[in-house]
C-alpha cells in the first residue's frame, strides 16, 4: 500500500520518535533515521528510511522526485540512528546507475515488497513487473552510507 504523500511529514516524525524510543526494536532492523545539515539552508533535517546492509556499509533506495538525497550528491557527513544508537557516517547519493540500482531494488523489494509501490513498481509473486522496473531504474537513487569519523552534522 502506497501512503499519500501529504502524510509523510507526520509519518516521518512518528517513525523517528519510535526509532529513538524503547519500541525501536520493531523497526530498527530495517529502518534508520538519517540526520544531516541541508547544503543550501544549513538547517538540520532527520529523515527515516529503509536500509539494507552490504559488505561495506548500508544502502538506501529512493527516487529522484524526493528532495533529501540532493544533499548527498557529493560525499557528506551525517549521523545515522540504527538500533537506537547515533553513529557518524559518510553519505553519497548515486543517480542514473541502473547496474548499481537494479540488484539493490530486487533484494530490498524481495524483503519488503510493499516498498516497490513508492517507485510505482507492481510486484507479482515477489518479482517486479519488468516494464515498471525499467521505468523505475530511470529515476532510482541509491544512497550509500559508510561509517564516518566523529564529526557530526549537529
Amino acid at each position: 500500500m502506497k501512503l499519500p504523500h501529504a502524510l509523510f511529514r507526520l509519518i516521518n516524525l512518528v517513525m523517528v520518535t519510535l526509532l529513538r524510543s524503547p519500541l525501536h526494536g520493531f523497526f530498527s532492523k530495517s529502518i534508520l533515521a538519517l540526520r544531516y545539515r541541508g547544503v543550501k539552508s544549513g538547517r538540520l533535517f532527520t529523515v527515516p528510511a529503509r536500509y539494507h546492509r552490504t559488505a561495506d556499509g548500508l544502502v538506501l533506495l529512493t527516487s529522484d522526485d524526493t528532495r533529501w538525497w540532493h544533499n548527498f550528491k557529493e560525499v557528506a557527513a551525517a549521523e545515522a540512528l540504527i538500533e537506537r544508537a547515533w553513529m557518524p557516517v559518510h553519505v553519497q547519493a548515486v543517480r542514473g546507475d541502473p547496474v548499481l540500482a537494479e540488484p539493490i531494488m530486487r533484494e530490498m523489494w524481495a524483503r519488503h515488497p510493499a516498498d516497490a509501490a513508492y517507485m510505482n513498481v507492481r510486484m507479482r509473486d515477489g518479482v517486479p513487473d519488468p516494464a515498471d522496473l525499467q521505468r523505475a531504474l530511470k529515476t532510482a537513487v541509491v544512497v550509500r552510507i559508510k561509517p564516518g569519523d566523529a564529526a557530526s552534522p549537529g
